[in-house]
């Protein structure tokens, strides 16, 4: 039997006319049928009440739910309207009603007067005004967003990514070789389901998507997944599997060799009994965004986030707050690789329709969320959009939809506007090992931008591997910090460009244990050109310096300068001395004992390249330092 939500909420006053008893038996034996499901036989006697007395009103509110149902929504507009004409204080929910089908229309403008009209009356229920303020957010934000809409020119990706079934949840390695999908379509045993699907960048073109194996795959659903950055981790999720801790869990596998490890449950840390969902890593690897409805949010769904310790192990969650959560839903995060700028969809903050596609920005490494940006219209519309990622030159997006394609559903890409991008990214590899042993081994390492003095990156390397890899914008100066207990501390200089988006830097980084003798170049400090005053990209390096010398407190060392070969030998000794100097009287300003170090300059007696190149030379100017 049909729930006449409708009827019980209007209680009309009705004007009397000599037919108005002919309308009213009409009416009832029209309630009669359509509490019966005989919507036809429902329709044609209320419209006869309606030419029995066309003052009877519910019999409009009646053939307006009527007609909603049936998906005539301007129809049903039109007969709520007449229905509830006469602003009876107790038909007031109607115009709450009516500005929700307007919504859906969408006619933004009318859906604002409606709900308007409705609070303009006093004594509703909280949870109706509730919605009407937000609703006129929503109305007020997507006038404006259709009056200046965004550039937007969406591509098919083609029939590598797509086929006949339906193709959604993206996701590409920072490098953009590696695409996987989702893909539901029938798979093992002719069984539909959902399946994860992998692709390869050759040739400039995308390779046919081939199925990922039973070491992720199962006969159940896997879905909602990202890659790492570097293409060798997925996370993803599973729904119902034995080893699974609630009603849908995030799992693990790891490629190995080209193969992809048996997916493993990631453990009671992140998953519980409750819905948890729709994984995002951060470059370095050490934060894990999810979805889950755990209590503690602001919502029903809300945005997590775990971090990885050093043990290799996932904090408890945390929720990423108020200004990315609501009372209502967020769902799909994805954090570029630049670590700066989230994507994510909400139907909360607002917008133009049910979920809508927002980012928001953070400084690093770690400061608040920045306001939500919804990405505005057309990319946004009235239904649903979600799962959006971005590349790692931080325009090019890719999302599924059900557009004209190759199947039900594909992918497809397109270029964001310029505000809504993320930094380009390039990406590093670093692995580190003892200089001797040639080992690999876990380290502390550090990024820091020498333009701004900001840490990008306090991270540490694998255990296993010594392998560090991360994504950081592109055209930036950097300087890298690498220490362990019981070695000297590593630095280098680089400069990610465009071009390490496509090809990875990398840095091979010896560790030399802290022996008498052993000897580092410190690649940060920089003077200019015949000068030796110290610039003030130097003091990253520096303070590096100090830290390790207070950290060792009865280390003893010698500061030393090297020059190139142009000049003269007495000149280049006395410039070499005088920046080593420079070094030495900082570390004294700072606090390390003079009687700890001694300086020397060598001037240009000691190159460690040649001197008959640019690059050369450049490598042999510099300062290090000796363990005495």
């Amino acid at each position: 039997m049909k729930n006449l939500l409708i009827l019980l909420l209007f209680t009309p006053f009705v004007l009397l006319s000599q037919n108005t008893p002919k309308a009213k038996k009409a009416y009832a034996k029209a309630v009669e049928f359509y509490q019966e499901s005989n919507d036809k036989k429902a329709k044609e006697l209320v419209q006869s009440a309606i030419r029995q007395d066309a003052n009877y009103l519910p019999s409009y509110l009646l053939l307006g739910q009527l007609e909603e149902e049936g998906g005539n929504i301007e129809s049903a507009i039109d007969n709520y309207l007449k229905g509830i004409s006469d602003n009876n204080p107790d038909n007031a929910w109607g115009y709450w009603k009516v500005g929700m089908l307007y919504m859906q229309i969408p006619n933004y403008v009318e859906a604002q007067r409606a709900f308007n009209h409705f609070l303009s009356f006093k004594y509703q229920k909280s949870k109706k005004i509730e919605s009407a303020r937000k609703e006129l957010k929503n109305c007020e934000f997507s006038i404006d967003a259709i009056a200046n809409p965004k550039p937007f020119d969406f591509k098919n990706m083609g029939d590598g990514i797509n086929s006949e079934w339906e193709e959604y949840l993206p996701s590409v390695s920072a490098d953009g070789k590696l695409f996987v999908i989702t893909r539901r379509g029938p798979h093992q045993n002719n069984v539909v389901s959902e399946d994860f699907y992998q692709s390869e960048y050759l040739n400039g073109k995308w390779t046919k998507a081939q199925n990922m194996g039973a070491s992720v795959n199962t006969m159940g659903n896997e879905g909602a997944q990202c890659l790492a950055p570097n293409g060798k981790l997925l996370f993803f999720t599973a729904c119902d599997r034995d080893d699974g801790l609630g009603r849908c869990d995030i799992y693990i596998s790891i490629k190995r060799n080209g193969q992809w490890s048996e997916a493993r449950n990631i453990g009671p840390t992140i998953n519980s009994k409750y819905w948890e969902s729709q994984p995002t890593i951060s470059p370095d690897g050490r934060e894990l965004y999810f979805v889950s409805n755990r209590p503690g949010g602001y919502g029903d769904m809300d945005i997590w986030k775990s971090v990885l310790s050093e043990q290799g192990t996932f904090s408890t969650p945390v929720n990423l707050g108020s200004t990315i959560n609501t009372p209502y839903d967020e769902m799909s995060p994805f954090i570029h690789t630049d670590n700066h700028t989230l994507y994510f969809a909400s139907n909360g903050h607002p917008g133009l329709g049910d979920f809508d596609l927002f980012l928001s920005r953070r400084d690093y490494p770690v400061a608040s969320w920045q306001n939500p940006i919804n990405l505005g219209y057309p990319i946004n519309t009235l239904g649903v959009e979600n799962s959006l990622i971005v590349a790692s030159d931080g325009k090019t997006a890719y999302f599924a939809s059900d557009k004209s394609g190759y199947g039900q559903e594909d992918i497809f890409w397109f270029h964001l506007p310029q505000e809504m991008q993320s930094q380009q990214v390039a990406y590093l590899n670093t692995k580190v090992y003892d200089a001797e042993t040639k080992t690999p081994m876990k380290s502390s390492i550090e990024i820091i931008d020498l333009a701004t003095g900001k840490v990008m990156i306090s991270s540490f390397t694998y255990t296993k591997t010594g392998e560090f890899f991360t994504c950081l914008p592109a055209n930036t100066n950097y300087a890298v910090n690498v220490s362990k207990d019981g070695y000297l501390f590593h630095s280098e200089n680089f400069v990610l460009n465009e071009q390490s988006a496509l090809q990875a830097l990398k840095l091979d980084i010896p560790l030399q244990r802290l022996n008498k003798g052993s000897k580092i170049v410190l690649n940060n400090i920089f003077f200019d050109t015949d000068a030796y005053t110290l610039k003030t990209e130097s003091e990253v390096e520096l303070n590096t310096l100090v830290n390790f010398m207070n950290n060792n407190a009865s280390l003893e060392v010698e500061i030393e300068g090297h020059t190139d070969n142009v000049g003269s030998e007495s000149h280049n000794l006395k410039l070499s001395e005088s920046r080593a100097k420079a070094v030495y009287d900082f570390l004294v300003e700072n606090g390390i004992s003079a009687n700890r170090m001694t300086f020397k300059g060598f001037g240009a007696s000691q190159p460690i390249a040649t001197n008959e190149t640019d690059e050369g030379r450049a490598t042999n100017r510099r300062t290090a330092f000796r363990v005495k």
